[in-house]
């Protein structure tokens, strides 16, 4: 039997010492205050790009006198005259001009037809209107808009 070693000393067996660095208590602070910034950032950005849009600024009860105003308008239950919007075709006054009340204007929209008002036409763009509610619960759904 053969007893062969490939050290020497009496210390060669022991594993090499690494030396430490540790951080400081103001170094812990500042990358704790790094991460908190950092979470902050996302959830700004988390608000800005995941809630919906915001809420009309018009009062519930308004809103119902808006519909039922409405539905007068495209049922016929209020003298709406025709108006004619060119190359044939004429609407109604109040989806050409919107109509007034309360001093705001509001205009509307039926969907699946034809319509002339403001925004149907590229008068004014999606950003520049506040939509204000959208009703289906009858034969026509329609979205009611007022001009930012």
């Amino acid at each position: 039997m053969f007893h062969a070693t490939t050290h020497s000393g009496a210390n060669a067996l022991q594993k090499p010492t690494v030396p430490m660095h540790r951080i400081g208590s103001r170094a812990f602070v500042a990358l704790v205050g790094l991460e908190l910034l950092l979470l902050l950032g996302v959830l700004v950005w988390a608000l800005t790009v995941l809630l919906p849009p915001a809420t009309p600024l018009v009062a519930g009860a308004q809103l119902a006198l808006v519909e039922d105003a409405i539905r007068a308008h495209v049922g016929g239950a209020v003298h709406d005259p025709l108006v004619s919007v060119g190359s044939g075709h004429s609407a109604r006054a109040s989806n050409v001009r919107g109509f007034s009340l309360s001093g705001e204007t509001y205009y509307y929209y039926v969907e699946g037809t034809q319509n002339f008002d403001p925004l149907s036409r590229g008068a004014v763009s999606r950003a520049d209107v506040e939509i204000l509610f959208r009703d289906s619960s009858g034969p026509m759904p329609f979205v009611v808009y007022r001009i930012l």
